[in-house]
């Protein structure tokens, strides 16, 4: 009896781990501020969305069309996958709920960890390619000083809090 609940104990806190691990990994990529989340930090710490693509068209000298175009390819990507963090959100909950329950077993706590990780993917895809759209209509040393400033090092200049690779 002692060893069973010794493996539930150490399952539950695998698969608590892996939803909460999985979870702030995308913890920078909520809702933004007004579409029923507090936004990432980074554009908290900014002012919000807009003044993170202001931030951002300074830092890579984006032309006024530029932005006109960064800003529709973002507020589309917001308005699309507003559904998806919704899911998301309730899917994460659930999974906690059972897992916190201590009545839930194997099998349930996979099958609710599954629908997380899919929705995480469907995000993930839908972010690539809105990073896609944007590096599309950046010229290649935009692109390149966009890409290294999303890979800078903690606390180096330009680096971005909450976005890690």
């Amino acid at each position: 009896m002692k060893r069973q609940l010794r493996q539930l104990a150490l399952f539950t806190c695998i698969t608590a781990t892996a939803a909460l691990g999985a979870q702030s990994a995308f913890a920078g990529y909520g809702p933004a501020e007004g579409e029923g989340g507090k936004g990432c930090f980074e554009q908290q710490k900014h002012g919000g969305p807009r003044a993170m693509l202001r931030k951002m068209a300074r830092e890579l000298g984006l032309s006024e069309q530029q932005r006109n175009e960064a800003r529709a390819i973002f507020e589309a990507g917001r308005a699309k996958n507003a559904p998806l963090f919704a899911s998301l959100r309730h899917e994460r909950h659930e999974l906690q709920a059972l897992v916190r329950s201590g009545s839930a077993d194997e099998p349930a706590i996979r099958a609710q960890a599954a629908k997380v990780s899919a929705l995480q993917a469907d995000f993930a895809v839908q972010r690539g390619a809105q990073t896609r759209q944007f590096l599309a209509l950046l010229t290649p040393e935009q692109a390149a000083k966009f890409k290294a400033l999303r890979e800078a090092p903690h606390g180096a200049p330009g680096h971005r809090a909450g976005h890690d690779r």
